[in-house]
C-alpha cells in the first residue's frame, strides 16, 4: 500500500512548486539579476474563403494559425538570451504535420549603455514591418505578400548571424552580418555567390516623439505618451540570386513611418506605413515595389481597422492589390484578444483579375 502515498506526495510535492512562483505568468527570479520566462502564445483562427471548396461554394477552415513556446530572460543585468519555437498553421486545409522548427534563438551582451551586441538567429532589420513580433501587430496578420526576401535565405524572416542594436539620442540602428545565400554552383552551371560573401542588412530610425525600446517592434502599444518614428533599411548580398538572365545581386531597400497617437480617455490612433523595393534580377517575378498602410482607431477595446497593400511587379502580370477592412476586440490588450477582416484581393494582371474575398477571425492568448 505504499505506491498510494508516493503518488500522492508527488502531487502535495508538485502544487506546492507551482503555487510558490511568482503571480507574475511565467516569470521565475532565479537569482538577483537572473530571470527566466516561459510563455505561450496561441492564435486559433477561421478563415472563410470565397470558391475555396471543392464545388466552387465558400470554404471554412479551422486551424492553428501559431502556437509558440517562449524562454527568455537574463543571465546578469548584460546579458540575456531569446528563444521561441512555432509550428504554423496547423491543421490548415487539413494538414496535421507541418514543421515545428526554432523561430527565434539569441543571446545579447550589452557592451555598453543601450548598445548590444547579439548573436544566433536573428531576424532581418530590415523595416518596423519586418521588426515586429507577431504577438502585438496591430492587423491579424503580417503584410507579407510585399515583404520578398530571396527564396531560400534564412526562414521566416530570419538568418543566422550577429548584430548590433542600440539607441543614441533620438536614433535607433541596427546593423546586421548574416549567411544569406550560401555559395554554390547550380546544376544549370550558374554560381550564386562564389566568394560565399555574407548579407548585410541594416536600419536606422528617428524617433521624432518617444522610443520603441522593444527588441520586437509592436503594431499598436496602448500608450499614454505619443509616438512617431520614420525609419530606412536596406539588405544586400553579392551574386545571391539566379535567374534565366544570369547570376544578380539581391539588393532591398525600405523606408516607413509609424505613428501611435493616444487622443482623449482610452483612445488611440495608430497610423503605419512601409515602402518596399525589392532587386533581385529584373526577369523575377520576385522583383518590384511595393507598400502597405494601416489606419486604426481604438475606442477602448473597440478598434475599427483599415489596411491595404500593393505590389507592382517587374514581370508582367504579377501585381497585387488587398484591402482589408477589419475590427479587433482588445479585452487585455496584447494578452487576450479578437482580430477580425475581410481581405478582398486582386493578384496578377489587376485589371483582368478574379477577385478573391478571404474573411479572418483570430483569437490571441498570450499568457
Amino acid at each position: 500500500m505504499r505506491p498510494a502515498p508516493s503518488l500522492l506526495s508527488r502531487w502535495m510535492v508538485l502544487t506546492a512548486l507551482l503555487t510558490a512562483l511568482p503571480a507574475a505568468a511565467g516569470k521565475i527570479q532565479l537569482g538577483d539579476d537572473a530571470v527566466l520566462n516561459v510563455d505561450v502564445l496561441l492564435h486559433p483562427q477561421m478563415q472563410l474563403v470565397k470558391n475555396g471548396a471543392p464545388t466552387g461554394g465558400v470554404s471554412t477552415d479551422f486551424f492553428l494559425r501559431r502556437v509558440r513556446l517562449l524562454v527568455f530572460g537574463s543571465i546578469t543585468k548584460r546579458l540575456s538570451f531569446f528563444i521561441d519555437t512555432d509550428q504554423p498553421n496547423l491543421g490548415k486545409n487539413g494538414d496535421w504535420n507541418p514543421a515545428f522548427y526554432i523561430q527565434d534563438a539569441t543571446i545579447a551582451y550589452e557592451v555598453a549603455d543601450k548598445m548590444w551586441v547579439e548573436a544566433g538567429f536573428i531576424l532581418a532589420p530590415l523595416s518596423h514591418q519586418a521588426l515586429q513580433g507577431a504577438i502585438a501587430l496591430q492587423t491579424v496578420d503580417y503584410h507579407s505578400d510585399i515583404i520578398r526576401y530571396p527564396l531560400g535565405v534564412g526562414k521566416v524572416w530570419r538568418d543566422m548571424g550577429v548584430q548590433v542594436r542600440g539607441f543614441a539620442g533620438p536614433w535607433t540602428y541596427r546593423a546586421a552580418i548574416l549567411n544569406g545565400v550560401e555559395g554554390a554552383k547550380l546544376e544549370n552551371g550558374q554560381v550564386v555567390n562564389p566568394d560565399d560573401l555574407p548579407r548585410a542588412v541594416g536600419h536606422a530610425r528617428y524617433n521624432v516623439l518617444g522610443h520603441e525600446y522593444d527588441q520586437f517592434l509592436r503594431g499598436i502599444y496602448f500608450t499614454d505618451q505619443p509616438l512617431l518614428s520614420f525609419g530606412v533599411g536596406g539588405d544586400y548580398q553579392y551574386s545571391a540570386i539566379a535567374t534565366a538572365s544570369g547570376v544578380h545581386d539581391a539588393v532591398a531597400l525600405a523606408a516607413d513611418v509609424f505613428l501611435d497617437l493616444p487622443v482623449g480617455a482610452d483612445q488611440e490612433f495608430v497610423f503605419q506605413s512601409n515602402v518596399f523595393s525589392w532587386q533581385q534580377g529584373f526577369d523575377n517575378p520576385r522583383s518590384g515595389t511595393g507598400f502597405f498602410v494601416e489606419l486604426g482607431y481604438r475606442f477602448g477595446i473597440v478598434q475599427p481597422i483599415l489596411s491595404g497593400e500593393y505590389f507592382n511587379g517587374r514581370v508582367a502580370a504579377q501585381d497585387l492589390l488587398t484591402l482589408r477592412p477589419g475590427l479587433n476586440l482588445w479585452f487585455q490588450k496584447h494578452t487576450f484578444n479578437l482580430k477580425t477582416e475581410v481581405a478582398v484581393s486582386r493578384v496578377g494582371d489587376i485589371a483582368h483579375a478574379t477577385t478573391g474575398i478571404t474573411g479572418t477571425a483570430q483569437l490571441q492568448l498570450f499568457y
